[in-house]
């Protein structure tokens, strides 16, 4: 039901998948924190299905609100770093230091592939004494909810040094994810059918995975 409704949302764009392809970056620097977004959709679609075992509660319908919300806030590209700066601290809570230490390497390494490529102004290089409008704020709570509950569903398939590997990747493209859209050159609708997009593949991939996959849900 949550692809479903992302999948109408980008239908609304109106605007061609070919065309879209066309104008995006073909470039490991600009595919790399959108796998990593990917893969969180992934997760997150994962969660999703086990909560529906037990029916469509009010949790559920939060997840789906989340889901088009991230779709909206990832288009608008703030909060990134802090969502990178959680993820990796919840690493820590979950497994312990040595396993946060890898997923803080693997964050550097795709945040340094991720900056490298761009001059893009992001929220990093913001003046300290700009205020953020509400519509930015608003995007930097969701997106701080969105990498948690990745997290949480993160940690429902994997644990261990993989988990700390995955998260570390996905946590990465948070802090550059808005700076690769804003150098790519693509509007505002394109970015949100790109995200809606990745929603879409990515929640329906972790929904069926979840289908023949589950077994025990164990909340974190």
């Amino acid at each position: 039901m949550v692809a479903i409704a992302i999948y109408g949302f980008t239908l609304i764009m109106r605007i061609s998948p070919t065309k879209l392809l066309e104008t995006l970056p073909q470039t490991i620097y600009f595919w790399l924190p959108i796998s990593g977004i990917f893969l969180g959709y992934g997760f997150l679609g994962y969660s999703v299905r086990v909560l529906t075992l037990y029916g469509f509660s009010p949790l559920v319908w939060g997840f789906l609100a989340l889901a088009i919300a991230s779709v909206w806030s990832l288009a608008i590209g703030y909060g990134g770093l802090l969502a990178t700066m959680l993820a990796l601290g919840m690493v820590v809570k979950f497994d312990g230091v040595n396993a946060g230490f890898i997923a803080i390497a693997v964050a550097a390494g795709t945040m340094w592939l991720g900056f490298s490529q761009t001059d893009a102004e992001t929220d990093i290089q913001q003046s300290p004494n700009q205020k953020l409008t509400l519509q930015e704020i608003a995007s930097v709570l969701v997106l701080l909810a969105f990498a948690t509950f990745v997290n949480l569903g993160t940690y429902q398939v994997l644990s261990g040094v993989n988990a700390a590997i995955v998260t570390g990747a996905v946590a990465g493209s948070y802090a550059v994810i808005g700076s690769q859209v804003k150098a790519s050159g693509i509007t505002t609708r394109e970015a949100l059918q790109l995200f809606g997009t990745l929603a879409f593949l990515g929640l329906t991939i972790g929904w069926v995975y979840g289908w023949f996959t589950y077994k025990v849900f164990v909340p974190v």
